[in-house]
């Protein structure tokens, strides 16, 4: 058949996943990338649509590359959802839960008991289940248990849980064990009130309890020797729990999910696979209050840093949008702790170079070129001395305190680094300017040795050491930081070639340290400007 004249639209959902092609450092196309590509030959007229939430693995193929973005549409999603902010800002921390190390230990351990913050997650189910049973249009709620990748361990949640539900309905008919259950259900109760003001009372809710427990479905979501994943029936009761791994990560809905129990550490740290195993978040804004995650402590982690990546990521895409540049043309760069990758490495065919900004002097060690860069920077160092307040220090320094703002504008007014292309700079500068936007952030100043004329040699490696070593009577630069704020000393000397040679050009060297609370990580484009 003769498609040539026909228009089609291509969407391809969930587009980092598999259409990418994972054998490019291979020199070879993988199966579903030649698939793609043979269908859009297919159809010269058509437009080809990738829709996804995480969008790191397009964003890093290389531009030459035929499903390489051309441009970008950010679709926020409506009032009602609930995403990383809710769950990770500061204010809302009350929702999610640390899984402390010796429960870790216990849920690893299926000859044991159950761990005793899985059964707090599930009381904090059954009584958010028990709320919704005495609504006058009851909805599903759900509770999912994302204990690992290999399927072994699931089996032994699914024991805990039913186990424990059974014990709890035979303690509500048993007068000798009723009031100890019925005072743990109530801390549940006050735990969800503290957070959902409109909880129903608690006797209105102990009172459903037994309810929620005879109609409980508790379901291994993951496949068991070649059985397929269950299907779930959501209208068939009013709560599931769901026990599952890997079927879980991608594309699954869960519906009306409350609670969720995850004591596995975030594997392989790609932020894109942590988002996908973020089934918490959706639309439930009218819940919200009644939402719990418990987390292994590195996983919590791992969304806290997901949560700023994926700021910086949609701020500078909706820029894109906004016209600031095009998307061929923005140099990639993404915020990412040093612990994490953006996404798989199979699919990433940009040069990329990972930055730390914190924890450690940054600074550039590259000589000025000229005198007459020299004479361009000392002027603008003397100009930001003139609007600076500084008062006398130790050894003969002066220091002050600035904003992240003015320390932005010193480093753009120096020649040498203002377009510079060393990663340590450039990842330097979009950290302050990160932190630029947080007025309570300020910078200790010191400007060392105001008063001396000193000198310092380029070495063979092409490169000038700023810094004053440690004596007797002298700490050593290197010492001279504020532990609680970044730090930020100005270098200001003659360079010179060699001991014997006259000095060429004098130098202005800021140096920055920024402590551990604020340090950030970056993935840059490899000689971006």
């Amino acid at each position: 058949m003769d498609w040539s004249g026909i228009k089609v639209l291509i969407i391809d959902d969930e587009a980092d996943q598999a259409s990418l092609n994972t054998l490019g450092k291979r020199h070879k196309l993988s199966p579903t990338y030649k698939q793609l590509l043979d269908m859009r030959d297919t159809f010269p007229h058509h437009a080809y649509l990738q829709y996804t939430a995480t969008p790191q693995a397009p964003l890093l193929v290389a531009i030459n590359d035929v499903l390489s973005p051309d441009f970008v549409r950010v679709i926020n999603p409506g009032s009602g959802y609930v995403g990383g902010p809710d769950y990770f800002e500061q204010t809302n921390r009350r929702l999610v839960r640390v899984i402390d190390e010796s429960d870790l230990e216990m849920a690893d351990d299926p000859n044991g008991g159950p761990p005793e913050s899985l059964l707090d997650s599930f009381r904090l189910f059954i009584v958010g289940c028990a709320a919704v049973l005495t609504q006058s249009e009851p909805t599903t709620r759900s509770m999912l248990i994302h204990p690992s990748r290999v399927t072994a361990p699931h089996a032994t949640f699914v024991r805990w849980i039913r186990r424990r539900a059974e014990f709890w309905l035979t303690a509500l008919r048993d007068e000798e064990y009723k009031a100890g259950i019925r005072a743990e259900f109530l801390t549940s109760w006050t735990d969800l009130r503290s957070t959902d003001p409109d909880l129903p009372s608690f006797e209105e809710c102990w009172a459903a309890i037994r309810f929620v427990l005879r109609g409980l479905q508790v379901v291994e979501m993951n496949a068991r020797e070649g059985a397929s994943t269950p299907v779930i029936e959501w209208d068939n009761t009013r709560a599931y729990v769901l026990v599952g791994g890997q079927a879980l990560d991608r594309g699954f809905t869960v519906e009306g999910l409350a609670v969720t129990y995850m004591p596995r550490g975030p594997g392989v740290w790609n932020a894109d696979s942590i988002q996908q195993r973020a089934r918490f978040f959706g639309y439930k804004r009218s819940f919200l209050g009644q939402c719990r995650v418990f987390l292994d402590p590195q996983l919590r982690d791992a969304f806290e840093n997901y949560v700023e990546h994926e700021r910086h990521m949609l701020d500078s895409l909706t820029a894109i949008q906004n016209g600031s540049e095009s998307l061929k043309d923005w140099e990639r760069q993404f915020y990412l702790d040093p612990a994490m990758k953006a996404t798989r490495q199979s699919v990433i065919s940009i040069p990329m170079i990972k930055v730390e900004a914190g924890q450690r002097w940054i600074y550039d060690p590259a000589p000025i070129s000229n005198q007459k860069a020299g004479e361009v920077a000392t002027a603008a160092l003397e100009h930001f001395l003139e609007t600076t307040e500084l008062e006398p220090s130790q050894f003969e320094h002066l220091q002050g305190v600035i904003s992240v703002q003015r320390a932005l504008e010193l480093l753009e007014s120096l020649p040498n680094l203002a377009e510079s292309k060393l990663p340590n700079i450039r990842g330097l500068k979009l950290q302050l300017a990160k932190l630029a936007d947080n007025d309570s952030e300020q910078i200790r100043l010191f400007y060392l040795r105001p008063k001396e004329k000193t000198e310092r040699t380029v070495t063979a490696g092409n490169t000038v050491q700023p810094f004053q070593g440690a004596s007797k009577n002298y700490p050593g630069d290197r010492s001279l930081t504020d532990p609680d704020r970044i730090t930020l000393q100005i270098h200001k000397f003659a360079v010179r070639t060699s001991r014997e040679a006259v000095p060429f050009a004098e130098m202005v060297v800021p140096a920055f340290w920024i402590p551990e609370r604020l340090a950030g990580g970056w993935l840059l484009e490899e000689g971006g400007a």
